[in-house]
């Protein structure tokens, strides 16, 4: 990109119309919903959910899509080309990054698995575009009073948290002591919280050197704090890459003249602070090693994805689901779990090189080192203006905060998965869309449009009626649904009490604002169009609330069977399914279940997932199980399932051969019996190549050949099990094989099989 291009370019001004009151309104009002949007998913949390942070993701997807809807209709009624060819060269990365993570996307055979992730993706592009074309200096301050107050909040939680780990009852929020003492606020996990603190603390440190205000440096002070009570030691490090980010932009192009007399020694001072960094890293990583095992593993199989699609790469969203294949052993005894499966590469440009090829790593480098680049030359251009008015130093405060949370974020994406996440995906989205517009100035297309002949009285008048109709409808049908969310929370304590007040709270705001913005914009407005937009976006937000109360279900389904009850969790995992069809997991814990009650009665239950037809337990199991296949081909207990599905049917038909009426009856039971356990035999088999240290397998291998009266296949699995997966070489792995009750008790079982054949074979 040229310089002539990076460079801002003034045009002469131009006379318009008058402009609309709805054109005013939607441009004040995009930067508020946009900070109200970076708010909510910053202080959000909620345990009625099997993911505490699923409410993020809802606000995130219902946000962008009120966002993009809005937008959509400022340029239809305009009728208005937002990429222009003066905005062109500043959207040109955005635009080939989203183009290539589609085209890889269209070549992914597992579209239905990776469907919410790329969905996710193209909000984001969506909302870096909207801000890069929409957005000015006076947007960028409302925005930044947002990402303050979310800062407080978080920040104060986050002490209350602190406080809590040296005087125990503190925090009286129901998810108290999730990660011990390590410090998450109000965030999933401490590191998606050390995430936060960086780059919210760089757009406080900037807003300080703009308006001196000492407050600024008590929230700064805070957020250091619980920095290091995460004790996420990739954010500690990405904190001070950061500073020295925001160090050296400062000094070569905001200090005073005298400031830049102690240039040497700011540099040294931010090496320094780098340093103790890496050194407290060190230290932590060694009392905590296992983090750094486990990215360490994860990493080599994700270098092995590349190998395997190094052009194309996997697909965007297909990580989690092609990664098992390639996942090292080692992984399952770090996790010590075998039912958890690593979504992500713990690094973003391994995961983007992993997912995108080396194509789409190349595009992704351009296009954050352009908005580095883009922000550098900018900072420069304002430090050699002749004319250093006001608004162009405010402006360049807002480029320094918004340039270090940006490379603040990049820098901890070396060693987190932070930015896979709506609390920190959706800020690197808005940091770029951000600097690309402090970096551009407006041209006369970017300004409030005029008034166009409105369309007919009787067509814009069905337009809002409509639309008022389809809000009522859309918020009675989301209150309606959260109550049972709700209802199933005990407000025993305080804290459980205080968090459903506040849900609903939120949800109100967000259901009375939505309706209120988009009430507004229909009736400012005198074109049909827009009425019929807003309308358009409110099937998508009611369905992207779905995955909200879906994942409550899924909780409840998984609850209730953990209580060992399966007929009342199968009712709700179909609810699950119902809502959300791209989460393939809700499918499979419904098969379990069905394998668990293996009802052979055929009956017709739509609560069981029938649609057409009478079914029996067996055969709905295994209609979940194969279009899990079809979308999930390598989840870790997938194969194990469907043995054990296969196994329990070759038991009850062995049992029914013993009691068949007749000879006839007997050879079909057996025979069915028969291909059920080779059926078994092949999906244990299959399950071990995903994940060979899982005991329970072998032990399901070491019956069936018990069963067949096969010694030597039985020890062939118990030898398998105590010589460890290939290429394990850690003893303290490799221990874990060789004393275990469960095995041994398999071994004296085929010890007496062996004694047992031996006597038959002398007899005859």
């Amino acid at each position: 990109m040229s310089a002539k291009h990076l460079s801002a370019k003034k045009l002469p001004a131009q006379k318009t119309a008058r402009p609309a009151a709805f054109a005013v309104f939607i441009r004040n009002i995009l930067p508020v919903v946009t900070g109200w949007l970076c708010l909510l998913v910053s202080i959000s949390f909620f345990t009625a959910t099997y993911d505490t942070a699923q409410v993020k993701l809802t606000l995130l997807h219902n946000g962008a899509v009120v966002l993009l809807a809005l937008w959509a209709a400022l340029k239809l009624a305009e009728r208005k080309n937002p990429f222009t060819r003066a905005n062109l060269p500043w959207l040109l990365p955005f635009f080939v990054y989203i183009g290539w993570n589609a085209l890889s996307f269209a070549f992914l055979p597992y579209k239905m698995e990776a469907a919410e992730e790329f969905i996710r993706l193209l909000m984001y592009g969506g909302i870096t575009l909207l801000i890069a074309c929409e957005f000015r200096a006076q947007d960028v301050r409302t925005l930044t009073k947002f990402i303050i107050a979310a800062a407080w909040i978080s920040f104060a939680y986050a002490a209350l948290q602190i406080i809590d780990g040296f005087f125990p009852g503190a925090d009286f929020m129901p998810w108290r002591g999730f990660f011990t003492r390590r410090v998450f606020s109000t965030h999933a996990n401490p590191n998606f919280f050390g995430a936060f603190v960086i780059f919210a603390s760089c757009v406080a440190g900037a807003q300080y050197l703009l308006t001196r205000k000492k407050s600024l440096l008590v929230l700064l002070g805070l957020g250091l704090a619980a920095l290091f009570f995460t004790e996420s030691k990739g954010a500690w490090v990405a904190y001070a890459a950061a500073l020295a980010c925001l160090a050296g932009l400062y000094t070569n192009f905001l200090a005073p003249d005298a400031a830049r007399k102690h240039l040497k020694k700011i540099n040294i001072a931010a090496g320094c602070f780098v340093l103790i960094a890496l050194v407290l890293a060190g230290v932590y990583a060694a009392k905590r090693f296992q983090s750094v095992s486990f990215r360490a593993y994860t990493w080599l199989s994700a270098v092995e994805m590349v190998q395997d699609a190094p052009v194309m790469g996997t697909g965007p969203g297909s990580f989690k689901i092609i990664y098992p294949a390639y996942r090292r052993p080692q992984i399952f005894y770090i996790e010590n779990s075998h039912n958890t499966e690593t979504q992500h590469a713990e690094n973003e440009y391994l995961e983007q090189w992993a997912t995108t090829g080396t194509v789409g790593l190349a595009v992704f480098l351009w296009m954050i080192v352009f908005v580095l680049v883009c922000a550098a030359r900018n900072l420069k251009r304002g430090a050699q203006s002749a004319e250093r008015t006001p608004a162009l130093q405010e402006r360049s405060w807002y480029l320094l905060g918004y340039t270090g949370a940006f490379f603040g974020l990049l820098a901890h994406a070396f060693v987190d998965i932070s930015l896979r996440f709506a609390s920190s995906g959706l800020f690197f989205a808005v940091f770029m869309g951000v600097i690309i517009a402090l970096c551009k100035e407006p041209d006369d297309t970017d300004a409030v449009g005029a008034e166009l002949p409105p369309s007919a009285a009787w067509l814009t008048a069905g337009a809002r009626a409509v639309l008022l109709g389809g809000l009522l409808y859309a918020a009675w049908r989301v209150a309606a649904q959260f109550s049972e969310v709700t209802g199933a929370l005990a407000a025993a304590t305080f804290g459980e009490g205080a968090l459903i007040a506040c849900s609903w709270a939120v949800l109100l705001f967000c259901v009375l604002g939505v309706m209120y913005v988009y009430v507004c914009a229909a009736f400012l407005s005198r074109r049909a169009i827009v009425g019929f937009v807003l309308l358009a976006s409110l099937p998508l937000l009611c369905f992207f609330y779905g995955f909200f109360q879906a994942n409550h279900y899924y909780s409840l389904g998984v609850s209730l069977t953990g209580k060992n009850n399966p007929e009342g969790a199968v009712g709700y995992f179909t609810k699950a399914v119902a809502l959300n069809p791209f989460q393939t997991e809700y499918r499979q814990f419904r098969a379990n279940v069905f394998a668990a009650t293996m009802n052979l009665t055929k009956t017709f239950s739509p609560a069981r997932g029938d649609k057409d037809a009478p079914a029996d337990d067996y055969e709905r199991a295994l209609k979940d199980f194969s279009v899990v296949l079809k979308r999930a081909p390598n989840h870790a207990l997938l194969h194990q399932n469907i043995g054990q599905l296969y196994y329990a049917m070759a038991v009850r038909q062995a049992q029914g051969a013993q009691q068949a009426p007749n000879a006839a009856e007997y050879e079909r039971f057996s025979q069915n019996a028969r291909d059920n356990m080779a059926q078994a035999k092949r999906a244990f088999e299959r399950s071990l190549t995903v994940d060979p240290v899982n005991e329970s397998t072998y032990l399901f291998l070491i019956s069936i050949a018990l069963m067949e009266r096969n010694p030597e296949r039985a020890q062939y699995w118990i030898d398998a099990y105590r010589r460890g997966p290939e290429g394990v070489t850690e003893p303290e792995f490799l221990q874990r094989h060789q004393n275990n009750p469960r095995v041994d008790a398999a071994q004296r079982q085929v010890e007496q099989l062996r004694s047992s054949v031996l006597k038959n074979t002398a007899k005859k």
